[in-house]
């Protein structure tokens, strides 16, 4: 668990699928095929049909998933120190700009959540 401040925080994955989730509202697809016969003249003489029900593949928000990947990467690679005897404000002021952007944003979203 990472611990800031004397809070402990987590990754709340389930929040994280859901941000970075497409929402499309139908959760499943029709396709309707028509194949046409004709005979050897190439007039029609029928006409057949086809349709395909199928679920929608979830499909993923590259724009969302790519900045979280970064916010992440950010927090991830920091190497200051905190100190947790000032709390979290004081501790975190001392940190670098990237950081705080991304550890706000994170919370915000509800990615990462407090123990």
């Amino acid at each position: 668990m990472l611990e800031i401040g004397g809070i402990e925080y987590v990754i709340d994955l389930d929040k994280l699928e859901k941000v970075i989730t497409s929402s499309n509202s139908k959760k499943t697809i029709t396709e309707t095929e028509t194949k046409q016969i004709l005979d050897e003249k190439g007039e029609l003489i029928g006409s057949e049909s086809y349709t395909k029900e199928y679920e929608r593949v979830r499909e993923i928000d590259m724009a969302k998933y790519e900045t979280i990947r970064t916010l992440f990467e950010i927090i991830l690679t920091t190497n200051e120190e905190v100190d947790d005897d000032l709390g979290l404000e004081r501790g975190l002021a001392k940190l670098p700009l990237p950081f705080k952007l991304s550890f706000n944003t994170l919370i915000e979203y509800g990615i990462i959540k407090e123990i």
